[in-house]
């Protein structure tokens, strides 16, 4: 029989038939337990009751990637015709606010001319204004105490002024902090230092934001918290434009998210709050997952899921001795119910150990490669059903992988979204290219790099004939702007070598190019890329034809060089910041052109320096038909499940290291931790202990059917392994 705190969910009615007046539900509990689900069939009952329209209804996620169940079950066929539920993140909502209240709020914020129309910065572009101020304190040797790249050191700083705002802390107070985890010592004056460095740069960062109307992120939710928040006028609309709220993965979301939701609760006829157990994943973007659980005091019921539905059998038993192993037990019956119709102590375990400990980081590779084409070969699991984890994918990792799963005619994708954007061959390519194309901006790429892309704009060319036809084919030197000699000028054993049906395309290559400079106007540099692929790259014989990879990368390369035109190229009166030494302006053509050649220019800067790219929906979503290869991490924040799950290089110290952010600390800025207590060692080894109790929970709770254990002796870099990943599954095998 149904449970009846289940059915009052699921209908929404009282045994009197009647909606509830203040229907707020606190739904927990595993991942795959049917949480999303269940919030699903909630929205689709409400656009069944004739006095509930579409757009009263918000549904609300951590990231637009996690909307899309909601999406799909929205196009449906079945849904009732009528205005539209609205599938948002907060982000989307503050900047939609921000966008809407502007002339309300643009002079209470502190903008030096509110009637300035705001340009909304990504995150891409929001790195172009900072790289400057970090660039001109690097060079005055104002980081010379912590060996860090300078994007790196410019992310960082982000990273402060966005926890500062979504935990409610002023610069000083972040920084502040910060200060409490640096370790005395020889080099703790040096290291403050630097601290007060990105303090500062912090402060000139916001003031040029406020000068020149541009709205990063932490900008936009400051004036969404701090002052469309507390108008009356603009609260008050805000709170009655939905009558309905599904809050999904709350987990995730950061501590002024759930704070909105809490303040907003009142005001809604229904709301529905859904937490995973053991999330939290995105803690080092300000996720606050134990202020997600404090949400349940502010709802009318409780209900909690306690068993998976898609774990494979046995890993609730697992869960649980993982739980004790780390000292870590969830409350209140973390050990789930076995898989139904199976008793618990009966069921196998999912975790497969190795047969064999390899010595060498390449054996555990081929090891892998040998399992899963036994299992798509010979077991028939499609391939979208495996996925490959690291702690890290490193780019060695990534090309033995997809490489040897080629040879093998094995699909394999990977993903990586933390990637600098330039990382990517072909981006790289691209950005050759276009280097080539435009010489008017005096950028001569070194050899290797025009190699490097016509081994991959050629189909035929290997990396031995690129070089060669590099060598012969291109000069650093050469001022004349012709860039690429034709293949007929080449000598006859350099011809011969690069092969004659490789140098056609060469010419096809060298001939579009030069056509591209003999245009009477320069194309911007997104719609360069797009007719560079599309014209070019994709046809028959080149390296991008029938390679979805190279398609998709392009596609991002392009719409993020379009945002940073439209966001650099509409500040009114805007000025680029490589504007005083740019070679560009003299000897164009027109204003227009120019501009457009110093955006494209700027654009190159900062793709260049390594900025990282925005987050790219379609990278997300897309189901190839394909093994993934990623990062633990980002498996677990894409809510996927599959069949079987392969863990590499479980000695590596990685599965429970934190990256090294000598500039931010995600766990002191946060509302949880004390704002005088001292970060050191054992609070540093708990977090660890932690991060690694809910990854491999997370992991485990995805998986279907098998996990299978990779290890070598020494890893990657050579070193001898025995991490913390590999000494928990071993306590947990003994405990078996």
């Amino acid at each position: 029989m149904e449970n009846p705190a289940d059915c009052a969910f699921r209908t929404g009615l009282n045994k009197d038939g009647a909606i509830f007046q203040s229907n707020t539900l606190y739904l927990s509990g595993p991942f795959g337990a049917g949480k999303t689900t269940a919030a699903i069939e909630r929205v689709l009952w409400l656009l069944r009751q004739e006095q509930v329209r579409g757009d009263q209804i918000l549904v609300l996620v951590p990231q637009l990637t996690l909307g899309q169940p909601y999406q799909e079950a929205l196009r449906s066929s079945d849904v009732p015709a009528g205005a539209l539920v609205q599938v948002t993140t907060v982000a989307s909502l503050s900047r939609s606010s921000v966008a809407l209240y502007w002339p309300l709020a643009a002079r209470a914020a502190g903008f030096a001319d509110p009637r300035r129309e705001p340009t909304f910065l990504n995150l891409e572009t929001t790195q172009y204004h900072m790289a400057g101020l970090v660039e001109r304190a690097a060079q005055q040797g104002e980081f010379d105490a912590i060996r860090l790249q300078r994007s790196r050191i410019v992310s960082q700083v982000l990273d402060n002024l966005n926890k500062a705002v979504l935990h409610g802390f002023t610069l000083e107070e972040a920084y502040g902090r910060l200060e409490n985890t640096v370790p005395p010592g020889e080099k703790m004056v040096a290291r403050l230092n630097v601290l007060r460095t990105a303090r500062r740069i912090s402060q000139e960062f916001r003031q040029l934001c406020l000068e020149e109307s541009l709205v990063d992120y932490s900008l936009q939710m400051q004036v969404f918290l701090q002052v469309i928040l507390e108008n009356e006028w603009c609260r008050t609309h805000l709170f009655r434009s939905f009558r309905h709220l599904i809050f999904d993965n709350a987990e995730e979301e950061t501590f002024a998210a759930q704070e909105l939701v809490r303040r907003w609760l009142p005001h809604l006829e229904s709301a529905l709050i859904v937490v995973d157990e053991d999330g939290g994943y995105r803690a080092f973007l300000g996720a606050d997952a134990e202020n997600a659980v404090r949400l349940a005091d502010h709802t009318e019921q409780r209900i909690r899921l306690r068993r998976s539905l898609v774990a494979a059998p046995g890993s609730a038993r697992l869960i649980g001795r993982i739980n004790r192993a780390v000292n870590r037990q969830a409350d209140g019956g973390a050990l789930e119910e076995g898989a139904e119709g199976e008793p618990e102590s009966r069921a196998e375990s999912p975790i497969v150990f190795p047969e064999h400990t390899y010595r060498f980081y390449p054996q555990m590779v081929e090891w892998a490669v040998d399992g899963i084409d036994k299992l798509v070969n010979e077991d028939g699991v499609p391939p979208n059903e495996i996925v490959v984890l690291a702690p890290f994918v490193s780019d060695a990792l990534r090309f033995s992988l997809l490489s040897r799963l080629e040879e093998r005619g094995i699909p394999a994708t990977s993903h990586r979204p933390s990637r600098a954007l330039n990382s990517e061959p072909a981006v790289r390519t691209l950005l050759t290219l276009a280097a080539l194309a435009h010489p008017i901006w005096q950028r001569r790429p070194p050899r290797a790099d025009v190699a490097l892309a016509l081994e991959n704009a050629i189909a035929p060319l290997d990396p031995v004939r690129a070089s060669v036809l590099a060598q012969a084919a291109y000069s650093v030197r050469d001022t004349s702007g012709v860039s690429l000699r034709d293949f007929a000028s080449l000598r006859g054993d350099v011809q011969r070598r690069v092969t004659f049906a490789s140098g056609e395309l060469y010419e096809r290559l060298r001939k579009w190019l030069a056509d591209y400079r003999a245009e009477s106007e320069f194309s911007p540099l997104d719609r360069f890329f797009a007719r560079l692929f599309g014209e070019l790259l994709s046809q028959p014989g080149f390296g991008f034809h029938d390679q979805p990879n190279a398609a998709r990368l392009t596609d991002r390369l392009a719409r993020s060089a379009q945002d940073f035109r439209w966001a650099i190229g509409g500040q009114q009166g805007g000025r680029l910041r490589t504007e005083e030494d740019s070679p560009v302006a003299a000897g164009s053509p027109d204003e227009g052109s120019t501009r457009k050649l110093e955006i494209g220019r700027a654009y190159m800067d900062l793709v260049e320096g390594g900025a990282l790219g925005a987050l790219y929906v379609p990278a997300w979503t897309v189901e190839d038909s394909a093994v993934l290869v990623a990062p633990a991490y980002t498996f677990l924040m894409r809510n996927r499940t599959v069949d079987v799950q392969f863990w590499l290089d479980i000695g590596a110290e990685g599965w429970w290291q934190r990256i090294h952010q000598p500039l931010t600390h995600p766990y002191v800025l946060s509302r949880n931790w004390p704002r005088d207590r001292i970060w050191g060692d054992p609070e540093e080894f708990r977090s660890r202990q932690e991060s690694l109790r809910r990854l491999s929970i997370g992991l485990l709770r995805r998986a279907r059917r098998r996990v299978y254990l990779g290890l070598s002796e020494y890893g990657e870099s050579g070193m001898e392994q025995r991490g913390p990943l590999l000494r928990l599954l071993n306590r947990v095998h003994v405990q078996a």
